[in-house]
């Protein structure tokens, strides 16, 4: 039982220093939101968040969760001061993430003329857009934040989210003040995912120059290593997360296409709501996956359940009080973040809240299944989620309007989740023998 307190009490320790950065950066988010609808109206605003959601859609898509290989196998040679294993691990990280930039960039530039022709943007605004994909890449991290958590760093990703969260928050209060227009707050977004990814690169490098010695074009010099059963991991993991991250993205550019985008803002807006309301819980997430591998490391598989089903004890009792700090607050928060009225928003909120709290009862069930050697049941199940889940969620926007898109949303979490359920239930006896990948 000390060895699982422990880990309680690095976890919870882990997620308080986060909680700083994303409490700053919440805040920074209510004021440049706030100050960049008035500043654009909010139909620009809309075109803002679109043209973000076509970049983002290119980076998520691209995205082989690097992150995940990393910690999967090289944590124990980072632990042991292997050299030579870890530095393999890394540089196929570190190729992997090179693959998926240059594929997010292409991706982008596609998306953006189809996407444009189709919503009739001018060939200003597609313009702008194909300049903002170009930042799409750097939107991941990947093998430089499987660094940061491999390595236990947590407390530096609060520093990188404040520094990010401050400059776009300055750059919109100036953009307001001498009314500037669209372009000018698409480049305040870009410098701030620039930042991110140039302090995320820079305090990886650190610490693996410092312990191992790393060079970072030595990634280059060969393609072809990898550990048996790596590649089917990243494959697996990646699809899973992949169609994961990307749904929200995809459901705004939906709603922007049915809608148009002063609604899909609104969409946005009340979905970015209901997650701020989550965000602290959803923090265990990443804390949480490098622990459950050290538990597989040393074969504590009763440890390793115990600890999930705690946590998701701990979830389920926070998910009561985010619902009930929803219902009164909501539409407040949604009036002055966007500065206008909307009927319904309050309904809007509560719903699209329901969905993340689905979302996050998934969180200690996906790393555990992910852990004991079962990604590609997780990449099925979502795979086949998400084929309904898309059409549907056009067909009820179009029928229901908003109502139909944040309800179709929530029902789609709620099937993630039950899935989930089912493939703890399915394996949960297997736990301790772990299938090969």
């Amino acid at each position: 039982m000390s060895a699982e307190h422990s880990v309680f009490r690095s976890i919870f320790r882990n997620v308080s220093v986060l909680t700083v950065g994303r409490v700053v950066n919440a805040l920074c988010s209510f004021v440049y939101i706030a100050f960049t609808v008035r500043a654009l109206g909010l139909s620009d605003f809309g075109l803002l968040i679109l043209i973000h959601s076509l970049a983002s859609t290119g980076s998520v898509l691209s995205r082989m969760q690097s992150w995940q290989t990393l910690i999967r196998f090289g944590s124990d040679a980072f632990t042991k001061n292997d050299t030579d294993l870890l530095r393999k691990v890394v540089h196929f990280c570190i190729r992997l993430d090179t693959l998926s930039a240059a594929f997010a960039i292409l991706f982008g530039l596609i998306a953006v003329q189809v996407y444009g022709v189709t919503a009739q943007w001018s060939r200003h605004v597609r313009f702008l857009a194909d300049l903002y994909v170009i930042v799409s890449p750097l939107m991941y991290s990947g093998w430089a934040n499987g660094i940061l958590r491999m390595a236990g760093k947590f407390h530096l990703v609060p520093i990188i989210d404040t520094c990010a969260a401050v400059v776009k928050t300055l750059g919109v209060l100036l953009g307001y003040v001498l009314h500037l227009k669209l372009g000018y707050f698409l480049a305040m977004w870009a410098l701030a995912i620039i930042i991110d990814y140039g302090f995320y690169f820079y305090y990886a490098m650190d610490i693996l120059r410092k312990k191992f010695r790393f060079r970072y074009f030595q990634a280059y010099r060969s393609w072809r290593w990898q550990i048996p059963g790596m590649w089917q991991f990243t494959r697996a993991a990646s699809v899973n997360q992949t169609l994961g991250n990307i749904s929200g993205h995809v459901a705004t550019l939906l709603v922007g296409n049915g809608l148009g985008p002063a609604e899909a803002a609104v969409f946005r807006v009340c979905r970015q709501i209901a997650d701020g309301i989550v965000t602290p819980a959803q923090l265990i997430s990443p804390v949480l996956y490098p622990e459950l591998v050290k538990m597989r490391d040393k074969q504590d598989w009763k440890g390793l359940k115990r600890v999930t089903w705690k946590m998701f004890g701990v979830l389920t009792a926070l998910s009561l009080l985010l619902l009930l700090l929803s219902a009164v607050f909501g539409s407040k928060i949604f009036r002055l973040m966007l500065h206008v009225h909307v009927h319904h928003t309050s309904l809007y909120i509560s719903i699209m809240l329901m969905a993340a709290v689905f979302s996050l009862l998934v969180i200690p069930l996906e790393p555990l299944l992910i852990v004991v050697g079962h990604v590609k049941f997780l990449m099925t199940s979502r795979t086949a989620i998400m084929a309904i889940y898309f059409p549907a969620l056009y067909v009820l926007t179009m029928q229901f309007g908003l109502a139909g898109a944040c309800l179709t949303t929530a029902a789609c979490n709620a099937a993630i989740l039950l899935s989930r359920f089912a493939g703890v239930w399915i394996f949960g006896g297997r736990i301790g023998k772990p299938k090969p990948e």
